[in-house]
C-alpha cells in the first residue's frame, strides 16, 4: 500500500488515475482491476457519483477489449512457437472477455488454427484440446488466480513482489480476496496461511492487519503490529501502518514515540522522516511538519509527496499563496510528463486561486474545464463560476449557472 493510504485509502478518483497509467503503459489487466476496484469504492462509499460510475464502467470495457485483443495477438506467436496450450488458455480468456462480433470470429479462426496445427504436429493431443480437456492438471480456476495474483503483485516493490510469490495458496487467496475489499476471507486466508504454513513468509501479518483494520477491529490489528515490529523492527511498511492506526485513534504521541524508537538508520529514512512530518501536520503542529516536509526535499529531492504535504501544510498555516504555488507547480510537472492532472490538485489549486481574489478569465476557463472532468462536484464549480461571471459583469452568462 503507498504512503499514508493504509486506513483512509485512495479516492476512487485516485484509483482511476492509477488505472490510466496502467492503460497508457498497455498494462490492460492491471488497468481493469485498477478500474474495478474504483467502481466498486464509489459505488459503496459514493453512490451518487453517477457520472463517475459510468464513466468507469467505460473504462473497464475497454480495458476488457483491450487486453482480450492483446491475449488473441500473443496467441499467435504462441501457436508459432508450438506453445499450444497457453495459447488455448490466452484464446479462452480472449472469448470471456470480448463483447466485440469481430474479434469473436478472429478469435475462432484462430482457434481453428491452433487444432490444426495440434493435429498436425501432435495427433494424440488433438482430442485433449477438442473435448476441452486440460493437457496440464493445472485447474482453469487456479491459473487465473494466479494471474490475478501476478497482476495485482505488480504494484509492489520488487523485493515483496518476490517474497509474495513464494507465499503459499492460502496467502494468494487472502491477497486477492483483500484487494476485492471480501474481507473477512482475507483475515479466514491469511489466518489459515500463518497458521499450516511451513514456509517462512512474516508479511502475512502486515496483509492481515489491513484486513483486520477494514473490519474495525483496530484493536487487534495494532496487537498484531506491535508485536510484529519488536521482531522486525527495520519493515518501514509496519511503522507507517501503525503510524496510520494511531492517528486515527488519536494516539499521536505514541506515534511520535514509536518513531523515536525506530533504529537510526531507519529514521533517516524518507518514510520514517515522512511519517513524523505527517505526524506534526495531524497535531496541528505546522511550523515544525514544515520544516520536516522541506528537510526531506532538500535531503531526498523534490517528488510530488512532499510537495502535496507541503502545500497543504501552508493551506493550514494560512499561507494561501505558498500552497496556490506548489499546487501550481505540480501541474507543471504533470503537463510535462503527459500524466492527467489529478482532479482534486485541479480544485485546490483554482480554489486557492480564487481565496487569493483572482478573479479572471483564465480562472473561470479553469473551473469549466474541470466541470467537465469532475462533473459529480458541478455544484460547487456551479457557484465559482457564476461568482467569476458576475464580477466580470457578464450577468447572462451568470444567470445560466445561477439556475443551474
Amino acid at each position: 500500500m503507498g504512503l499514508f493510504s493504509f486506513l483512509s485509502g485512495k479516492a476512487p478518483e485516485e484509483i482511476e488515475i492509477i488505472g490510466d497509467r496502467f492503460f497508457k503503459a498497455k498494462e490492460f489487466g492491471a488497468a481493469k482491476i485498477e478500474y474495478e476496484k474504483a467502481v466498486n469504492k464509489v459505488k459503496s462509499k459514493l453512490p451518487e457519483k453517477e457520472n463517475l460510475i459510468q464513466r468507469l464502467y467505460g473504462k473497464i470495457k475497454n480495458s476488457k477489449e483491450a487486453l482480450a485483443l492483446a491475449h488473441q495477438q500473443d496467441s499467435e506467436h504462441l501457436i508459432e512457437s508450438q506453445n499450444y496450450a497457453e495459447a488455448e488458455d490466452l484464446l479462452q480468456l480472449a472469448m470471456e472477455l470480448t463483447e466485440n462480433i469481430n474479434l469473436k470470429e478472429e478469435i475462432k479462426i484462430t482457434l481453428k488454427k491452433l487444432y490444426q496445427d495440434v493435429a498436425s504436429d501432435h495427433p494424440d493431443d488433438t482430442k485433449m484440446f477438442m473435448s476441452g480437456s486440460e493437457p496440464f492438471p493445472t485447474a482453469e480456476e487456479i491459473d487465473s488466480d494466479e494471474e490475478y495474483f501476478s497482476i495485482l503483485c505488480n504494484a509492489l516493490p520488487e523485493d515483496v513482489r518476490k517474497a509474495y510469490h513464494g507465499y503459499d495458496q492460502a496467502f494468494k487467496q487472502g491477497f486477492i480476496a483483500l484487494n476485492n475489499g471480501d474481507f473477512e476471507v482475507a483475515v479466514k486466508k491469511f489466518t489459515d496461511s500463518m497458521n499450516t504454513s511451513a514456509i517462512d513468509q512474516p508479511l502475512v501479518l502486515l496483509e492481515l492487519s489491513t484486513a483486520l483494520v477494514n473490519l474495525d477491529q483496530y484493536d487487534r490489528a495494532r496487537d498484531l503490529l506491535e508485536d510484529f515490529i519488536e521482531e522486525n523492527d527495520r519493515e518501514v511498511r509496519a511503522y507507517q501502518m501503525l503510524c496510520d492506526m494511531y492517528w486515527v485513534m488519536g494516539r499521536h504521541d505514541e506515534a511520535v514515540i514509536l518513531i523515536d524508537r525506530c533504529p537510526s538508520s531507519v529514521k533517516k529514512t524518507f518514510p520514517i522522516q515522512m511519517l513524523l512530518g505527517e505526524t506534526c501536520y495531524q497535531m496541528e503542529r505546522f511550523d515544525e511538519a514544515e520544516s520536516l516536509f522541506i528537510a526531506c526535499e532538500k535531503d531526498f529531492g523534490q517528488n510530488e509527496i512532499i510537495s502535496r504535504s507541503l502545500a497543504k501544510t501552508y493551506e493550514s498555516m494560512g499561507n494561501l499563496e505558498k500552497a496556490r504555488d506548489i499546487y501550481m507547480q505540480i501541474l507543471n510537472g504533470c503537463t510535462k510528463c503527459g500524466v492527467r492532472s489529478d482532479p482534486f490538485i485541479l480544485r485546490r489549486y483554482a480554489e486557492l486561486r480564487f481565496a487569493c481574489n483572482e478573479r479572471s478569465t483564465p480562472l473561470l476557463e479553469l473551473y469549466l474545464s474541470i466541470l467537465q472532468q469532475d462533473p459529480d462536484n458541478k455544484d460547487d464549480y456551479y457557484q465559482r463560476i457564476y461568482a467569476l461571471y458576475t464580477e466580470m459583469g457578464n450577468t447572462e452568462e451568470a444567470a445560466r449557472y445561477q439556475s443551474a
